[in-house]
């Protein structure tokens, strides 16, 4: 098994007895260590460094380099949204790329060398697409808007968040409504409320997924 396919396949184990020895410390301290376990880039950018050591033959070629760049490193955010309810995206998201080095390994490094995609590259796209959007579930994008009532006046606060169509586009798909704004001290501005803003964009974009890929 190589360096990449141990990490992706024990990074899970580790994950939860890191968990289990988490249990009675505080919330901070479990936050620290999820985001570090889970979220750790400098490791990522070090498995598609290793993906090459141990397969010169495809070192060189700009479709494999950006291919293995685009499984193993993440990139996200360093405010990606992250805490102890939601490691089961994480989990999700190893996994995920997981499958993807296998089937990349075996369809190119092992039968073609680095050739052409051929015929799995429609089944490649596919998967690709699944990945971007559990990326898109664990680093919510949206924006916050005002809307007024037409009898009240009162100003109120809605979130809208972003999905990935089938086209791989970026379409409005989620709504949530927050709320009257002057229930936030700083508005549509407001810490908590962007907090809890991403929170429910995530919990829509999961079940999206979930529904898509279950």
């Amino acid at each position: 098994m190589s360096f990449i396919q141990e990490v992706l396949t024990y990074g899970n184990e580790i994950v939860q007895h890191a968990l289990d020895a988490m249990n009675g410390c505080s919330v901070e301290v479990q936050e620290a260590l999820i985001l570090l376990l889970l979220s750790n880039e400098e490791l990522n950018k070090g498995m598609t460094k290793q993906f090459f050591e141990e397969n010169p033959k495809l070192k060189g070629i700009p479709q494999v380099q950006s291919v293995v760049e685009f499984i193993c490193e993440d990139n996200f955010k360093e405010n990606v949204p992250y805490d102890n309810t939601n490691i089961h995206i994480w989990t999700k998201l190893r996994e995920v790329k997981q499958g993807m080095i296998d089937y990349y390994i075996h369809n190119v490094c092992e039968s073609n060398e680095g050739g052409q995609f051929h015929e799995f590259h429609t089944k490649f796209l596919q998967m690709s697409l699944e990945l971007k959007r559990l990326r898109l579930v664990i680093q919510p994008e949206f924006h916050v808007i005002k809307n007024v009532h037409p009898v009240s006046k009162i100003p109120y606060l809605s979130v809208r968040g972003f999905w990935l169509d089938d086209n791989d586009k970026k379409v409005k798909l989620f709504t949530k409504s927050m709320g009257r704004e002057d229930s936030y001290v700083d508005g549509k501005n407001d810490s908590e409320m962007l907090r809890e803003a991403a929170k429910q964009i995530q919990e829509m974009s999961f079940a999206k997924y979930q529904e898509l890929y279950s």
